[in-house]
């Protein structure tokens, strides 16, 4: 196993345990067990992991596109007193001629809990959807925790959104009527907010509806314990996303604490059910071994009794990064292509 701290070893004596897929448990006992960027990223300074981009080891190499180019994206719609630093946002180009109406575009939303993660964390796996998916992809980096805690992301995330129906319709050769939105883990919770905040908005009288929404171990409930959701107490020290981390994460996204866990702009899960019957079809791939999957169900169930065409797949026996470990694991193929497929049907 090499070095390794006791804690870190009792998701190995967890009554789980058995559950873990093998593949996972060669890597992370090959490449995981010294690398405490990736198991104590809450206690590591900021600085220290943010050096790294955030990278999660296991990544496949960048798909074969067209072009790939960043942008600003100016403040329009969404106004911050105080604060009108245009958003940087990456443009990654399929190849193949350009749909006579315009490329379908992909907004995508990195994780990271709001606090870690840039523009070239996921770039990975935002190649595969632009190539398989035969669309632009459009990753966002918003603003992070600490220093822009909530509602910053919120903000940027669905400026960004606005801008696909506006500017870069012309800017990037964009079909407005088919705009998807995704994101993993923090960036998953930004896509369910930023779809809400758009359907129940006046600008859903003036643009065409989100098309398709897809959901990678979402964050849907920022008052989660593990006396509330299941996968809290079954998984509270699974890696790479143990409980005492998520905590971590949530406190620095939400510093005012009991004010904001609730309120439905931070945990999608608690919008009402009037505003959940207004969104587009969803997707939601969660790992079964991850202490938010209890919560991704519980906002699946809401999206279906509120007459919502969605679906959850849950991988077996992966932890939370499963995403973005295809190279190493055929769970993260799987979700990789699951992921392709349905935007590419989304949209075609």
């Amino acid at each position: 196993m090499g070095k390794i701290g006791a804690k870190a070893l009792r998701w190995k004596n967890d009554l789980h345990f058995y559950r873990i897929d093998k593949e996972y448990v060669q890597f992370f006992d090959e490449h995981l067990t010294e690398n405490a960027n990736i198991l104590y990223t809450h206690r590591v300074p900021l600085t220290e992991i943010r050096k790294g981009g955030n990278v999660m080891p296991g990544q496949s190499p960048l798909s074969s596109i067209a072009k790939t180019f960043d942008i600003e994206i100016l403040r329009e719609f969404i106004k911050e007193e105080a604060f009108s630093a245009p958003i940087p946002a990456r443009v990654f180009v399929p190849m193949g001629e350009k749909p006579k109406e315009g490329w379908p575009l992909f907004i995508w939303f990195h994780g990271g809990g709001w606090v870690l993660g840039n523009i070239s964390t996921e770039n990975s796996f935002c190649t595969k959807i632009a190539s398989l998916s035969k669309c632009i992809v459009m990753s966002v980096d918003y603003r992070l925790a600490p220093e822009n805690p909530f509602p910053a992301a919120v903000n940027d995330a669905y400026e960004a959104l606005l801008y696909g129906f506006g500017k870069a319709t012309s800017e990037l050769g964009i079909n407005p009527r088919k705009i998807a939105i995704g994101g993993s883990s923090a960036g998953g919770n930004l896509t369910a907010v930023i779809t809400h905040k758009f359907s129940n908005s006046t600008f859903a009288d003036i643009f065409p509806p989100v098309v398709f929404q897809l959901l990678v171990v979402p964050v849907t409930d920022n008052s989660a314990t593990p006396e509330s959701q299941p996968s809290w107490k079954e998984n509270e020290f699974t890696p790479q996303l143990p409980a005492e981390k998520m905590l971590w994460y949530r406190k620095l996204y939400l510093p005012n604490g009991d004010e904001d866990l609730q309120n439905p702009e931070a945990s999608p899960l608690f919008y009402p059910d009037n505003s959940f019957t207004k969104l587009p079809p969803c997707l939601i791939l969660a790992a079964e071994c991850d202490v938010l999957r209890s919560e991704a169900e519980a906002y699946n169930e809401k999206l279906i009794k509120n007459g919502i065409n969605s679906k959850i797949i849950i991988y077996s026996g992966v932890p939370h990064p499963v995403m973005a470990m295809d190279a190493v694991l055929q769970k993260g193929r799987d979700l990789g292509k699951d992921a392709a497929d349905a935007i590419r049907d989304a949209f075609y």
